[in-house]
C-alpha cells in the first residue's frame, strides 16, 4: 500500500523552525581580502549581500509582527516565534560581518544605517499587508538563494570556510522557514494580485539596490572598470555556477496562481546540515 505523498501545505505545517546561537568569530586575521577564490567581484557581491541582510530581516519581523493577530492557527502560531528569533539571530550575526567590513575599508554599517532609514519609512507609509507581501517576495529569494548555497557545489566550492560555514548555517534556517511569511499572507487574506505585483516590484528594487552597493565596493577598491571584473561577473550569473539559470523556474513559480514554498521539498538538506551540527545551542 502506497503513502499519500504529502501536500506542500502540510509539509508547512509539519517543519520544525528553531533558532540557533551560532556565535561565528569574524576577527580575522589571515582571511584573505577577497575570500571567495581570490575574485573581486564574487567577494565584494556576497559582502554587499550580507550589508543587507539586518534591516532586511528587522523588515520582515516588523511585516510579520503586524500581521501575526489576524493567525488563529497554533502551530503557524509557533512558527512565527521561531521565525522571529531566526531572523533576529540572522541580523545580528551579519553586523557583525559588517563590522568587520568596516575594518576593511568598506562602508558596510553605512549601508546599514541608510537601509535602516528605508525600513523606517516603509514601516511608516506602506500597510501592513503590503508589507507582508513584500516579506513573502524577498522570502522567496533567500529560499532560492539558499538552496543554491546548499546544492551547487560550484557556488560555494571556493569559499573560504568560515564565511561559508555562516552562509550555509543562514541559508538552512531560510529554508526551514521559507513558507512562514506566505502561510501567515495566505491566512490572513492575502491576495493572489498583491502578492505577484509585489514580487514583481520587489525584484527590480532589490536587484538595483544590491547592484547599487556591490557597484560601490568595487569602486572603492579600483576593481569597476576591470574586464576581469566584468567577464568573473557574467560567467558568475551565466555560465559557472550560472546563478540565474539555476533560479530561473523556481522564480517564475512564484507567479502561479497555487504556489507554496514547500512544492519544492528540501528537506533533506535541512538533516544532511543537522547531522554535522549537534552541539549547536537552541535559543
Amino acid at each position: 500500500m502506497t503513502m499519500n505523498k504529502p501536500t506542500p501545505r502540510e509539509i508547512s505545517s509539519e517543519v520544525e523552525i528553531q533558532g540557533r546561537k551560532m556565535d561565528f568569530d569574524f576577527k580575522f586575521e589571515d582571511l584573505p581580502r577577497y575570500w571567495f577564490g581570490n575574485d573581486a567581484f564574487k567577494t565584494t557581491l556576497m559582502n554587499a549581500l550580507s550589508c543587507l541582510f539586518l534591516e532586511g530581516e528587522r523588515l520582515f519581523i516588523d511585516a510579520v509582527r503586524d500581521n501575526e493577530h489576524l493567525v488563529t492557527d497554533a502551530k503557524l502560531k509557533q512558527q512565527v516565534k521561531h521565525f522571529i528569533k531566526q531572523e533576529a539571530i540572522h541580523g545580528h550575526e551579519h553586523h557583525m560581518l559588517s563590522e568587520y567590513l568596516d575594518t576593511l575599508g568598506y562602508p558596510a554599517t553605512k549601508v546599514e544605517a541608510q537601509e535602516r532609514a528605508v525600513r523606517l519609512m516603509v514601516k511608516k507609509y506602506v500597510p501592513a499587508k503590503d508589507r507582508l507581501a513584500i516579506t513573502c517576495a524577498v522570502e522567496h529569494f533567500t529560499a532560492m538563494l539558499a538552496h543554491q548555497m546548499l546544492t551547487n557545489h560550484e557556488l560555494t566550492r571556493d569559499m573560504d570556510p568560515r564565511i561559508l560555514e555562516m552562509w550555509k548555517w543562514h541559508a538552512v534556517e531560510e529554508t526551514e522557514h521559507k513558507a512562514v511569511c506566505f502561510d501567515v499572507y495566505e491566512q490572513t487574506g492575502g491576495s493572489y494580485l498583491r502578492r505577484v505585483l509585489h514580487m514583481a516590484t520587489i525584484t527590480m528594487t532589490f536587484m538595483f539596490r544590491l547592484s547599487t552597493v556591490h557597484a560601490y565596493f568595487l569602486w572603492k577598491d579600483k576593481q569597476l572598470f576591470k574586464w576581469s571584473t566584468w567577464k568573473s561577473g557574467f560567467n558568475f550569473y551565466w555560465k559557472a555556477p550560472g546563478l540565474l539559470p539555476a533560479i530561473w523556474q523556481e522564480y517564475k513559480d512564484y507567479y502561479r496562481r497555487d504556489f507554496h514554498p514547500w512544492e519544492n521539498d528540501n528537506r533533506e538538506l535541512l538533516e544532511g546540515w543537522k547531522a554535522n551540527h549537534e552541539n549547536y545551542k537552541a535559543v
